[in-house]
């Protein structure tokens, strides 16, 4: 198999959108949905900008298991390890898409195609960037906040500190057609929120449609309030039966591990849950947020209300940006209870425990907003993609 699946060019200067199937070998949806939206753009072209296909772990999914030494989207922060098949196919990867970045003549967006072990919607994960939720709602499945900072060294993760608006798409079941369908819905729906085809075709509508109904009854947006990590000799196994987005009560027996059963530590919804041999995670869980904590989050970072934040006892600017020159404070543990569950999450801010007892609190960087032109002939009035990259969270889907 080759790295570059597909490479499809338009005749008019515009973003690039860089999709990625096959991170995990036993994935291969993403793959067949990539060629299928690779093979469809060549025939009928692209209005502007460039379609990039890459596949991901080659020798994984060559094997069909989801990674030989090490999990390939877990050590993207990394750089000091033993080499192996992951951090070649890492470095690889690494090459490519900065090739692809220094090549754009404009924005470069990526979305990372997955598929689960269980049952379940299709949906969302993404750093909270107001860029990446910009993306994620051009989308309408569930959005999960949180769950991008619980899992270090994803792709999303190095390429949000790149200055590349990513996220990660869950297609549903590893093995249900389906998920190829809702893996090439997503890719279709982007390019037409980008500009880069007719965004009143077909091909825009169909996936919105089949997207809209596989998802109606869930939370438009949750937040991550568990993780349940499993160490590297635990003896796992999930309660059959449940699916993603499942609605569960505190308590609730979910698992049997090392003997023992695993319950519910809060009432929310189940993410998911794990039904293969590999993985590092049992299962997670999430709230839901409402669409008035999107608003008000996003209008606080428009006004950049962080700046006031260093007037706050108990915060010190930390002399080190975070990723990207994000600004970074170092807080009080007492401040960070206080203030961290509302007023850092509204600012997008994840906390690290430092040494000292205090708190390092990071925002994600914010890639530069670029206005599209409007198109010859494309009238506003036909558009069914109301999430447009330069207004973010302006989006069709409830949430």
């Amino acid at each position: 198999m080759n790295r570059v699946l597909c490479d499809v060019n338009g005749p008019l200067p515009g973003p690039t959108l860089v999709g990625l199937g096959g991170m995990h070998g036993n994935e291969p949806a993403g793959i067949r949905a990539l060629e299928a939206v690779g093979g469809a753009l060549k025939d009928e072209g692209l209005l502007r900008g460039r379609f990039v296909g890459l596949a991901g772990n080659l020798p994984a999914l060559e094997a069909k298991v989801r990674f030989l030494d090490r999990d390939l989207n877990r050590i993207w922060d990394k750089e000091e390890m033993d080499q192996g098949s992951e951090v070649e196919q890492r470095d690889a990867l690494r090459l490519e898409l900065r090739r692809i970045r220094d090549e754009a003549e404009g924005p470069v967006h990526l979305v990372d195609l997955h598929t689960t072990s269980g049952d379940g919607p299709p949906f969302t994960v993404l750093g909270d960037t107001l860029a990446n939720r910009a993306m994620a709602l051009a989308i309408p499945v569930p959005m999960v906040l949180g769950l991008a900072d619980a899992l270090p060294g994803t792709l999303i993760d190095a390429q949000d500190a790149a200055g590349m608006a990513s996220i990660a798409f869950e297609a549903g079941q590893h093995e249900d057609p389906l998920s190829v369908d809702h893996s090439q819905d997503a890719l279709w729906l982007l390019l037409g929120w980008l500009g880069m085809i007719s965004r009143r075709e077909l091909r825009t509508g169909e996936p919105r449609r089949r997207l809209t109904r596989a998802t109606r009854g869930f939370p438009g947006a949750v937040r991550l309030v568990h993780r349940h990590a499993l160490g590297s000799s635990s003896e796992f196994r999930m309660k059959a039966g449940l699916r993603s987005f499942e609605a569960i009560r505190r308590g609730q027996v979910l698992a049997e591990e090392d003997g023992g059963v695993v319950r519910a530590p809060a009432s929310g919804h189940i993410l998911l849950p794990l039904y293969q041999t590999s993985g590092d995670d049992g299962f997670f869980v999430g709230r839901p947020i409402g669409q008035s904590w999107l608003r008000v989050s996003e209008t606080l970072r428009r006004r950049r209300v962080e700046r006031w934040l260093r007037f706050l006892p108990g915060i010190l600017p930390d002399p080190d940006p975070g990723p990207g020159g994000a600004a970074a404070f170092r807080v009080h543990p007492m401040i960070r209870k206080i203030f961290f569950p509302s007023l850092f999450r509204l600012l997008g801010y994840r906390a690290t425990p430092l040494k000292d007892g205090r708190y390092l609190l990071v925002r994600r960087s914010e890639p530069e907003e670029v206005e599209l032109p409007a198109l010859q002939g494309e009238a506003d009035s036909g558009n069914d993609i109301t999430a447009t990259p330069s207004s973010p969270t302006t989006a069709s889907r409830d949430v």
